[in-house]
């Protein structure tokens, strides 16, 4: 390959903003800039691949799993752990305890991605016994989790919502992401608390936050996301018990309360709010 065609794709890579690439992303790439680069024919996505690599234009980076085998990306420019994480899926979105840590609650730790299922009709009618039952055992937790050396990825296929309170703001490293907002975040980790390392954590994340949360987004989103659990329960009880004021309360407690509800999965030793209806964990007491 010309010298005069190295330089012109080295030029072309160096001035984008740092990406994670697929070798489809390579192919279209390709297909799209050989006349401007001046390529020659034999030059394959490949063998565009073997060049970037060889003069350390780009770095190859793989995610294993044990079940589901391994994904690869190819990086150009220094990258963000978390910008890598949402290349997998188009429109994924940071969420859970790695949203905390976005919004700078926790320490970083287990990467977890979103990508929204296709919308479904769902016809669930609630009781009590079901709910009873539903919350009686622990909960499934996604297995579609990969490693590199350092960090774990999970990836969940979660409802659709539209995006509801998904945001782009500017991540830890500098860079634009794509994660939820600071209700629609209490919200995700208030339905699966499971990906936020119990719920003890986010009771004690809250506290620091308050001045941050508005009630008034939260029935929005609670309204957009469309649980059939009455999630509010759980929102306002965490909410109240982290201080927060009766007047900026107000907006959750107009949502109706008709049936006792649980704040975590297979609750071991348990008491119950008679405002807010609902069963915790004793040690939050």
């Amino acid at each position: 390959m010309r010298l005069k065609t190295q330089l012109a794709i080295q030029a072309h890579i160096e001035g984008l903003p740092p990406r994670a690439w697929s070798r489809k992303d390579f192919q279209e790439l390709l297909a799209e800039k050989r006349d401007d680069w001046n390529a020659p024919q034999y030059l394959t996505p490949g063998r565009l691949i073997t060049f970037l690599l060889d003069n350390d234009f780009a770095r190859r980076i793989d995610i294993k799993s044990k079940d589901y085998g391994a994904k690869s990306r190819y990086i150009t420019g220094d990258l963000s752990l978390l910008s890598f994480a949402c290349s997998f899926y188009k429109r994924s979105y940071i969420s859970h305890v790695t949203a905390l840590h976005v919004h700078g609650l926790v320490p970083e730790g287990t990467v977890y991605v979103n990508h929204e299922q296709t919308p479904k009709k769902t016809t669930s009618r609630l009781s009590q016994t079901g709910i009873d039952r539903a919350f009686k055992n622990q909960p499934r937790r996604s297995s579609y989790e990969f490693r590199t050396e350092t960090h774990t990825f999970i990836f969940l296929n979660g409802k659709n919502t539209g995006d509801a309170g998904v945001v782009e703001i500017t991540g830890p490293s500098g860079q634009p992401l794509r994660c939820t907002s600071l209700e629609r975040t209490l919200i995700d980790c208030v339905v699966r608390p499971q990906y936020v390392g119990g719920i003890s954590t986010l009771a004690n994340a809250i506290p620091t936050v308050i001045s941050r949360i508005s009630t008034q987004e939260l029935v929005s989103l609670l309204a957009q996301t469309k649980y059939v659990y009455p999630y509010h329960q759980s929102v306002g009880f965490l909410l109240q018990r982290a201080g927060m004021s009766s007047t900026q309360l107000e907006p959750l407690r107009r949502l109706p309360r008709r049936f006792k509800f649980y704040l975590d999965y297979g609750m071991k030793r348990s008491l119950y709010d008679s405002e807010w209806q609902i069963y915790y964990p004793a040690e939050l007491k």
